[in-house]
């Protein structure tokens, strides 16, 4: 009987692996009906399946808004910021090398590493890679055994079996007989022992070998990389270019070396005020012993010194000679004679050395002032320095005069002394009676020119000794008339006022820079305060020189020359101050004004204008300083009426300044050229009948309206030769003269021509300027000189220029010419997609198109939103029953708990 194979095939294990495909639940499939049936055109959205498309939906609601609304009261939240731990294309690999990049630039980043160019050095168990390729073993000695297997650091068998517990004690050997415990250990001692000092000597030998490898390995080089083939072939040489030669010169060149580093602002405040200090030092030591000597410190001699910079001055030797008779020929007054010569060389080289010295302090003292680059009227200095001079050399006189007194006496006892010497010498001549008489008269011929010769001697000494005197004098006089070199802020407006006042304007810039630096912010804690004290004062001390206009002026001008850069460094110093301070006095001049705001304001407000221009920016479009003074001196010129010769001065300063103010941003400002044009206006002579309107705030008609009309015609070029321009004397009111109404005609030219050259960009340019031409041509020029002929003729011509200007009017757009009617074809596309197509342009399809999409994506929106509106109701809803369940049950569980204690109290009640 034949035995039934029910084993199964692979093609049936195959079979029965396939997956049984899952049969939906036909209510849970939801049919997508479609308008139009198009054969061919397969749809994804025939089907859908809501159940499983709302549970997605509400997974991922609960995977976002859900959370959202968990943490929506909580500030704290948990986020990995490891470097690709977000990035999920991104292996554990990546994720290591970019944290190890990242930790590389970290380390790079601090600045003692940025310029190391040394590679990073890596290490192997607290050794660098470097010490370890010089096959070095690391391990221990006790870890070194025979057998290259086992050197493991561990005892062999065959040791522990005789040595450990007792074994080995029984072994017999042939000698001695069995070895006791200690002989073996000993032994086993010295075998390690001899073990270790063999692998010791094979390491240093290696060492030894390989070190003199790697120094004999240049040698080796060439014998390993040689080719016997191969022939030695010469170096052609080269041509020498010129540029190669030039290259090579400059490798050879000499190298610049670093400077030092610069100084910072603290440490170059600090050195000033060191130098002024010093300075003040030497200055107080030669105003209080300029005429003593310096003392010499002598110099440590030791006590081997050989004396090799000694100078031994030559002594004039003296030899004695007698003529026949015995009389002496040379006398010893002929040696004293050349000890006065010598001595008088020796004043007069100290006199030298002196005027050196004071030629050296000058040019110190003009160093640090540095004043090279100042210019002063020397008018009314020269007069002050005269005086001074006159009191000095009274001075010096008197003191001289005693000075004298005390020589002459002296030199009236050197006198007589002489004298007394020369009687005895002529008795003691006169004894011996062998001599004869002519020897008598040449003695006395030379007594008599031998006393001449003391008086003259005598006179040299008193007027060296005077000389020295005066100049020591001199220098003396120079030191207490010069400045200190430190000063202390002042402590109030007075103390300040009474130190500048009593200088002349150059000492008194020195006085505030040498204040400045001295008391600078970074010395000390509380100069800035005071620095900011000092400006108010300077702005005061300015406000007062200009408050009365007497013939000083001059000199308050070159006083405001020399005080502003140092009000412009105390303004850089603490801007906010500065600001506010020159707020506040604009804020007072303006209610100054506002008491009479038809005369103009005095040279005190004006020339804080002047100020300002300097010390702030003119050119931003909104400051705050800048604007309040345009718009204050706009009110000024467009307010107040001209009526003498100082408002005319004071309106022209006024619209220069507003030149000044807008050369950068070329802006356009109506007073100014309102002004210009009204003193145009009262130059131009006018008749009864003829009428030219004048603007405000000037006038039409009356005396005021030909104020500065020239009554005559100037005729020698001496009147104008240097008198063209207005002055600072100007501001003193006075008679007006022809002088000055051709000066104020001429500044006017000079003002609108530069007006004019500042405004043609614009282009409403030759609108701006049309008055003034107007007013340039019924100017009768013949009356003035030819310098002003010149400048009017430049002026009229520049005005005239900006009528050549083309103008852009603003046109309506002319309409295009129709084009022909050509009918063509109308072609509708017809797309059979079962749609209906309405004729409509390209754009208006396009448009439907974007409206239709719009209007598709507002609805799914707003669906979206009315599902995440009910999921968030949903879990409020689901929240609050299980709160009120919690709620309930805990309400439930206390009326239990009460009910029981109720019952035990009754059941006690009831036992009472």
């Amino acid at each position: 009987m034949v035995k039934v194979n029910n084993k199964s095939s692979k093609s049936d294990h195959l079979r029965a692996k396939k997956k049984v495909k899952k049969v939906l639940n036909p209510f849970e499939v939801h049919v997508n009906k479609e308008k139009i049936k198009v054969l061919g055109r397969k749809s994804k959205n025939d089907r859908g399946l809501p159940g499983i498309a709302r549970a997605k939906a509400i997974t991922k609601r609960k995977n976002t808004i859900g959370h959202e609304y968990i943490r929506r009261h909580k500030s704290n939240k948990f986020v990995d910021n490891r470097i690709g731990e977000r990035n999920t294309a991104m292996t554990a690999e990546d994720r290591i090398t970019a944290r190890f990049a990242a930790e590389q630039r970290k380390l790079h980043r601090n600045k003692h590493s940025i310029y190391n160019l040394e590679d990073t050095m890596l290490t192997h168990k607290g050794q660098t890679l470097q010490e370890i390729e010089k096959f070095d073993d690391p391990r221990s000695d006790d870890e070194f055994s025979d057998d290259d297997q086992k050197k493991k650091g561990k005892l062999e068998g065959s040791f522990v079996a005789e040595a450990h517990f007792g074994g080995g004690m029984f072994k017999s050997t042939g000698e001695e007989g069995a070895k006791s415990r200690k002989d073996l250990i000993e032994q086993l001692i010295m075998e390690s022992k001899k073990r270790k000092l063999e692998k010791q000597r094979e390491r240093e030998a290696t060492i030894e070998m390989t070190e003199k490898l790697d120094s004999e390995w240049k040698d080796l080089l060439p014998l390993v990389n040689k080719n016997k083939g191969s022939k030695i072939q010469e170096p052609i040489e080269k041509a020498k270019d010129d540029y190669d030669m030039v290259v090579k010169q400059l490798k050879f060149e000499a190298r610049g070396m670093p400077t030092d580093r610069l100084k910072t602002e603290d440490e170059i405040a600090k050195e000033n005020k060191e130098k002024l200090e010093q300075l003040e030092q030497d200055r107080l030591a030669r105003m209080n012993s300029g005429a003593t000597n310096k003392v010499v410190q002598s110099k440590h001699r030791s006590a081997d010194d050989l004396d090799d910079g000694l100078y031994i001055e030559s002594e004039t030797d003296f030899t004695v000679s007698y003529d026949k008779d015995g009389n002496l020929i040379n006398k010893p007054e002929i040696l004293e004679e050349n000890d006065n010569v010598t001595t008088n060389q020796e004043d007069n080289s100290d006199v030298e050395s002196d005027e050196d010295v004071e030629h050296e302090d000058d040019e110190s003292e003009s160093d640090v002032d540095s004043l090279n680059d100042l210019k002063v009227d020397s008018s009314d200095e020269n007069d002050e320095v005269d005086d001074n001079k006159l009191d000095e050399d009274q001075e010096m006189d008197d003191d001289l005069e005693m000075d004298k007194g005390q020589e002459m006496n002296e030199i009236d006892k050197n006198k007589n002394l002489h004298e007394h010497e020369n009687d005895k010498k002529i008795t003691s001549e006169e004894e011996p009676k062998s001599v004869a008489d002519n020897n008598n008269k040449d003695q006395k011929n030379k007594a008599h020119e031998e006393s001449s010769n003391m008086k003259n001697t005598e006179d040299t000494k008193a007027k060296n000794i005077k000389s020295d005197l005066l100049k020591r004098k001199i220098i003396m006089d120079k030191a207490a008339a010069e400045l200190p070199y430190t000063f202390k802020t002042p402590s109030n407006y007075e103390e300040l006022e009474n130190l500048l006042i009593k200088h002349p304007p150059i000492h008194q810039g020195i006085i505030i820079e040498r204040m400045i630096k001295c008391n600078h912010p970074s010395l000390s804690e509380g100069n800035k305060e005071k620095l900011d004290t000092l400006l108010a004062y300077l702005i005061q001390y300015i406000n007062d020189l200009f408050l009365n206009i007497d013939e000083s002026i001059k000199n308050n001008f070159l006083t405001l020359n020399q005080l502003t850069p140092y009000i412009y460094d105390l303004c850089q110093m603490n801007p906010a101050n500065a600001y506010t301070c020159f707020m506040e006095v604009l804020k007072e001049k303006q209610q100054d004004f506002r008491k009479c705001k038809s005369s103009y304001p005095g040279l005190d407000t004006l020339i804080f204008f002047k100020l300002v221009s300097v010390l702030f920016p003119t050119s931003d479009y909104r400051h705050q300083v800048v604007t309040p003074a345009l718009t204050f001196m706009s009110q000024i010129l467009t307010r107040c009426k001209v009526k003498t010769k100082t408002d005319i001065v004071s309106g022209l300063f006024l619209v220069t300044l507003l030149l000044e103010y807008t050369v950068l941003s070329k802006r356009y400002m109506p007073a100014a050229l309102i002004f210009i044009g009204g003193i145009l206006h009262m130059s131009i002579s006018k008749r009864s009948i003829q009428v030219i309107k004048a603007l405000l705030p000037f006038k039409s008609h009356g005396n005021l309206s030909t104020l500065l009309v020239v009554d005559e015609m100037v005729k020698k070029s001496t009147e104008l030769g240097q008198d063209t321009r207005l002055t600072s004397l100007d501001f003193i009111d006075g008679i007006i003269d022809n002088s000055f109404k051709i000066r104020v005609f001429y500044t006017s030219l000079k003002l609108l021509h530069e007006f004019c050259d500042n405004l043609s960009p614009l282009s409403a340019s030759d609108m701006i300027f049309e008055y003034h031409m107007k007013l340039l041509q019924h100017v009768n020029i013949d009356n003035y000189h030819n310098i002003i002929k010149k400048q009017y003729e430049a002026t009229y011509d520049s005005l005239n220029k900006l009528r050549e200007h083309v103008k852009d009017y603003i046109q309506l757009e002319k309409a295009r010419p129709k084009a022909l009617r050509l009918y063509e074809p109308n072609i509708e596309k017809i797309i059979y997609d079962g749609k209906q197509h309405r004729p409509m342009s390209k754009e208006k399809a396009e448009h439907e198109k974007l409206l239709h999409k719009y209007k598709k994506e507002m609805k799914g929106a707003l669906r979206e939103i009315r599902r995440d509106k009910s999921y968030i109701a949903n879990m409020q809803l689901k929240r609050q029953l299980a709160s009120d369940a919690e709620r309930k049950e805990k309400v439930k569980r206390l009326y239990a708990e009460a009910a029981l204690q109720q019952g035990e109290l009754n059941a006690l009640k009831r036992k009472k």
